[in-house]
């Protein structure tokens, strides 16, 4: 079961990755852009907890975004955390992948069917869970 969650995750991510590598970003760092719209302001750790994102995987493409101008970032109130939000830059990237993001998974919903596609999504996320 590991080697095929696995290997799905990674055709998977290469499938994203196709439509965002010429933006030069991965898929993995325009799901932390689109997280930070979804959340809003929040520090690493909320954001890394919310969706399941190790919290040393998170802060390394953060750093990498706010190197790129696509976040911006800046002391949380309280504590030692920081507070991300997304530049003009980073808004226009997300908006502009969007599109191109959505194609991706409608191929994949096509490839599967769609109660394929729910039903894997369903057991993934219950999968999630354990």
């Amino acid at each position: 079961m590991v080697s095929n969650t696995r290997m799905a995750a990674r055709a998977i991510t290469r499938r994203y990755d196709a439509y965002t590598r010429p933006f030069g970003i991965t898929s993995t760092q325009y799901s932390v852009l689109g997280l930070i719209v979804a959340s809003g302001e929040r520090n690493v750790s909320e954001l890394a907890e919310q969706r399941g994102f190790e919290r040393t995987t998170l802060t390394r493409n953060l750093d990498r975004l706010e190197k790129m101008g696509l976040i911006a970032s800046r002391p949380a109130e309280h504590g030692n955390g920081r507070i991300c939000s997304l530049t003009p830059k980073g808004r226009a990237l997300v908006d502009e992948l969007l599109p191109l993001w959505r194609k991706a998974q409608a191929e994949i919903r096509q490839e599967l069917g769609a109660e394929g596609f729910e039903d894997t999504l369903m057991k993934l996320q219950r999968l999630a869970t354990i």
